[in-house]
């Protein structure tokens, strides 16, 4: 528990002072600090628990990760960040990335007690949802005219980073559709596809709206790249509900179990 918390406020700190040594102004508005202790802290914290699960490696490379960001622009790996805003919208992305390779070692250490009572076949049905889910992303916003379809022609001309982001993106949407059907088939939780499913069909319908009131289409990106971008956001909510649901399914079946 210590460890947690030292974690969560060193880390922040630390960051914030190895920014203003490489010749950032780390004078923050309230959003920006928000965001920052938000990437920052939030990794603090899953690293802890990864590290004290004896998860090292993916934390080691998500470290790099960190101290890398301000120097891309000059390793010719992404852009130049030129300004503390832009660094902590990268620094938000890698701490994502982080936590998605840290949950992803964890699984491959422990795959007997992640699949534990899941068929193949659910297993299947559930990767086969979050494939469903990518594609229905892609689909929509191709036709909101974000021209999704120019990816593959303009992917080697891509940037390092960019690879990244882009299979951070793909891996999240695959996720996002493949978690929430695993924990309905693992313990009938509801309400996580409930979340992404109403999520989903709501940010459709926005991006519809804008279809409709935008002159040109392409000018900005729809609401659906939003969504494909900050998949996280309804992952976590997705998550959370599926862990309240959880406890009180689990809760209601102790209490229905009497003492012999």
């Amino acid at each position: 528990m210590r460890l947690r918390y030292l974690g969560f406020v060193l880390f922040p700190v630390a960051m914030l002072a190895y920014l203003g040594a490489v010749g950032y102004d780390p004078s923050l508005t309230a959003s920006a600090a928000n965001l920052f202790v938000a990437a920052t802290g939030g990794f603090a914290l899953v690293a802890a628990l990864a590290v004290r699960a004896g998860i090292r490696f993916s934390v080691a490379l998500s470290l790099a990760a960190f101290a890398l960001v301000p120097h891309l622009g000059d390793l010719g790996l992404g852009p130049h960040f030129v300004s503390f805003a832009a660094v902590v919208h990268a620094l938000l992305f890698v701490a994502v990335g982080g936590i998605v390779l840290i949950t992803l070692e964890y699984a491959v250490r422990n795959q007997g007690r992640a699949t534990e009572s899941v068929s193949r076949r659910g297993l299947l049905a559930s990767l086969a949802v979050g494939i469903g889910h990518l594609l229905a992303v892609a689909l929509v916003a191709e036709a909101a005219g974000d021209g999704v379809s120019g990816i593959a022609t303009e992917l080697f001309a891509a940037q390092p980073v960019e690879y990244a982001m882009l299979a951070l993106v793909v891996a999240g949407l695959v996720a996002l559709g493949a978690v929430p059907t695993l924990l309905f088939v693992r313990w009938q939780l509801r309400l996580p596809v409930v979340v992404v499913a109403g999520g989903f069909a709501l940010v459709t319908l926005w991006t519809w709206r804008y279809v409709r009131e935008t002159v040109h289409l392409g000018a900005s990106p729809s609401p659906m790249i939003t969504y494909a971008v900050l998949w996280f956001v309804p992952f976590a909510l997705a998550l959370v509900v599926g862990g309240l649901e959880y406890r009180r399914l689990h809760g209601r079946s102790n209490r229905g179990v009497t003492p012999n």
